[in-house]
């Protein structure tokens, strides 16, 4: 089989340097204040090939925003496999727990991760809510239903629901950590707040075992 030919190959790297550009110049100056002329200028590109790879730069900001919810949706995944990895005697809950603050704590220590989180409902709009509700939640979904198939969440909780809210509860706790002055201590905060709504969906024999 024949492999990607010279043009195929410029034209996947140029395409890779202006993603690189966009994601440098969005953490940096925001979506608003970033300009097409100056993400083509920080690649070293013309204007008319960044459109001959994106329509517009809202849609170079979704695909930046895709890959970050889909890091979101991996770490789901993980921890749904760890859970079904672990005996019957041992509690999951904190799971979710652990999934909670691996996202937050990027807030504090991936730029990128916290800009974008903040940036996207307002550059988004109505494609911010579709984009979480189809990449980032039904990982959230999947962990959640193990943990129900293990018995450790109340009967009949909502998953599709609490999937839902929890997933906003992180959005909006990135909001909280990336306005506050001292990050650390609202990633403590925040933390605390969303592992207590959460423990109110603990089956009471894995709370007592907690």
């Amino acid at each position: 089989m024949r492999g990607p030919n010279r043009r195929q190959m410029y034209a996947e790297q140029t395409r890779a340097d202006l993603v690189t550009a966009a994601r440098r110049l969005f953490v940096k100056n925001g979506f608003a204040d970033t300009s097409v002329e100056a993400i083509t200028g920080a690649a070293g590109v013309s204007k008319g090939t960044f459109y001959s790879h994106f329509p517009d730069k809202k849609a170079m900001f979704a695909e930046l925003y895709t890959e970050l919810l889909q890091q979101v949706g991996a770490l789901g995944d993980a921890t749904s496999e760890a859970i079904r990895a672990t005996g019957p005697d041992r509690p999951a809950m904190t799971a979710v727990a652990d999934l909670t603050h691996a996202f937050l704590r990027r807030t504090i220590d991936d730029p990128l991760h916290r800009e974008l989180f903040s940036q996207a409902p307002s550059v988004l709009g109505k494609q911010y809510r579709h984009m979480n509700d189809t990449v980032a939640q039904p990982p959230i979904e999947g962990l959640l239903t193990v943990l129900a198939e293990r018995g450790e969440l109340q009967p009949d909780v909502p998953v599709a629901t609490v999937a839902r809210l929890l997933l906003a509860g992180l959005c909006e706790g990135n909001q909280i950590i990336a306005a506050a002055t001292d990050r650390e201590d609202a990633l403590n905060r925040t933390l605390r707040a969303i592992t207590l709504l959460m423990s109110g969906l603990a089956a009471d024999s894995s709370s007592a075992r907690s």
